[in-house]
């Protein structure tokens, strides 16, 4: 009788002071799992070679010198609402060889220096535009950049997510002459862009 006490009572000091370690330790080995599978640096460095990968696929495919994309962010807040100043920047660039870079100069622009052509973007518009044209006029807003970059012509298209939400900015250049892309051609870039824009989709969602 007395060694079935001893042993009820060893059995349930066992229970009280194991069980909760043993949560304990579960907990934080899930959390650890957890923390690992959203390393910050891992799903940045994936998501770069990903898009990159893209990028570059469709640099060769439409044959540009040079293709870009840029992200909106937070740069800062007005004063005195406190709101915050929307800007953007480019955050990828890949070039042919003897192509100029450009995305030193574009860090940290305003989006209000570029409203109308990124409003016409936010609309779902394609921009496109071609200086070796005659009838060339630059009604977006865009000669800064022309100027900076030497282009000839550009297509500049907007990126959705899959829900629809307006996350990024490629423009296809051509810098040694001019190019048009026809309908079946655009149609290619479109579902080439909107695997960008649902890798972008995923990353911002976790």
């Amino acid at each position: 009788m007395e060694k079935d006490i001893i042993v009820t009572v060893i059995t349930a000091l066992i229970t009280s002071v194991v069980g909760p370690i043993a949560v304990h330790y579960s907990k934080e080995i899930v959390e650890r799992s957890k923390n690992k599978e959203r390393d910050p640096l891992s799903e940045s460095l994936k998501l770069n070679h990903t898009i990159t990968e893209k990028l570059d696929e469709l640099l060769d495919k439409f044959e540009g010198d040079r293709i870009w994309m840029l992200q909106f962010h937070n740069g800062g807040h007005f004063y005195p609402t406190g709101k915050s100043m929307q800007k953007f920047s480019m955050v990828y660039e890949l070039l042919k060889p003897s192509t100029p870079s450009c995305q030193s100069n574009f860090q940290n622009i305003p989006s209000s220096l570029f409203s109308k052509s990124i409003n016409s973007l936010y609309n779902g518009e394609i921009l496109h535009f071609d200086t070796s044209k005659d009838d060339y006029n630059d009604n977006i807003g865009f000669t800064t950049i022309i100027s900076n970059s030497g282009i000839v012509s550009s297509y500049v298209i907007p990126v959705f997510s899959i829900k629809n939400e307006f996350v990024a900015i490629v423009g296809i250049d051509y810098v040694s002459s001019s190019k048009t892309l026809g309908k079946e051609e655009m149609s290619a870039l479109n579902i080439g862009l909107s695997t960008i824009g649902g890798v972008l989709n995923d990353y911002l969602k976790t």
